[in-house]
């Protein structure tokens, strides 16, 4: 599990029991964004929310599958700003996840924060920065 400012802990494909594990350290919340049925063995995120309710956390699915839209964007930065932390968001990898946080996030810490703490996380995702800087400057327009 990798760590980014703000409480929030990034990591690949959890299990329905990791959910009341992880629960069981302290974290408070959970944030999907593997889309279902993207692979073989994975829970569906029905399965994964039943474990977050079991253990009283909450849960937010926001799918990625392909690239960034608005919605993910929007959906992303509502969960960040609602879901009590810590928080663990995953996906396959981590990495959408990652990028996903990013967006979320941009707008309080700015790009270059931003993409200094998911490169001190170890995600190498530096052809966000663009998308990013265009996503921090929108208000501008």
């Amino acid at each position: 599990m990798k760590e980014l400012p703000g409480d929030v802990f990034v990591t690949g494909q959890l299990m329905p029991a990791q959910l009341q594990a992880l629960a069981e350290q302290g974290v408070m919340s959970f944030i999907n964004n593997r889309p279902d049925q993207e692979a073989p063995l994975q829970p569906m995120s029905d399965e994964l929310e039943q474990a977050a309710m079991a253990a009283s956390l909450d849960y937010f699915h926001i799918p990625m599958a392909g690239g960034l839209t608005p919605g993910l964007i929007e959906a992303s930065l509502k969960a960040y700003e609602t879901a009590p932390r810590p928080i663990v968001t995953f996906c396959a990898s981590g990495m959408r996840s990652a990028a996903l946080w990013g967006f979320a996030h941009v707008d309080r810490m700015g790009v270059d924060a931003v993409m200094d703490a998911l490169a001190a996380a170890g995600y190498d995702l530096e052809r966000i920065r663009r998308p990013l800087t265009d996503f921090a400057g929108r208000s501008a327009d």
